[in-house]
């Protein structure tokens, strides 16, 4: 046999099997893809908090209030929520409130302390022009609340924050350790 018959059946049957290594997989996998569809993503339930998770975590939750600061540090996550407008009321910071702490404590096993603050945004006049809405703005605090893990009222009464009024009512109030700024205080009321 010469040379190039050798080179050429060697050619032929690598070609032959490439071919087949490559189809069979698809007519596999077409099969199964019949039977069932499989999502590209899952959601993977949250069993505790970390520096790695944090933002689809809080992403997750779509709080109304756009969150300006977010911190994790040992077990304290801190949130700070801006309020950007005087719509946002009560309702809006029990309900977000309501939210983080149901994802800190219930489905995350690693939070032992939530620290939230509401805080409103204050813009510098001194700029002018079309850099105007690209400004930085500093923020001033209108609200916080420290909630704890081994606070008693958390597995019982969690479910009752939103409906209830939180910022004005005594008992919330020292649930939630809320302090007021003289703003928020007035803006509450």
């Amino acid at each position: 046999m010469s040379i190039w018959r050798r080179i050429s059946l060697a050619s032929t049957v690598t070609l032959i099997i490439t071919l087949a290594i490559s189809i069979l997989p698809g007519i596999h996998g077409r099969e199964s893809a019949d039977n069932s569809d499989q999502a590209v993503f899952r959601a993977a339930p949250l069993k505790g908090l970390s520096s790695g998770n944090l933002v689809d975590s809080i992403i997750s939750l779509q709080l109304q209030l756009k969150p300006a600061r977010v911190d994790w540090k040992g077990a304290v996550l801190s949130v700070d929520l801006s309020v950007e407008s005087e719509d946002d009321g009560p309702e809006v910071w029990a309900n977000d409130m309501q939210r983080l702490l149901r994802m800190a404590f219930i489905q995350a096993s690693n939070v032992k302390r939530v620290l939230i603050r509401y805080m409103e945004p204050l813009q510098d006049d001194s700029i002018h022009g079309p850099d105007r809405e690209n400004r930085p703005s500093k923020m001033r605090m209108l609200a916080a609340a420290d909630v704890r893990y081994t606070d008693a009222w958390l597995m019982t009464e969690l479910d009752n924050l939103n409906t209830s009024s939180p910022f004005t009512d005594s008992v919330w109030k020292g649930r939630l350790r809320l302090l007021f700024s003289d703003i928020g205080s007035s803006r509450l009321q």
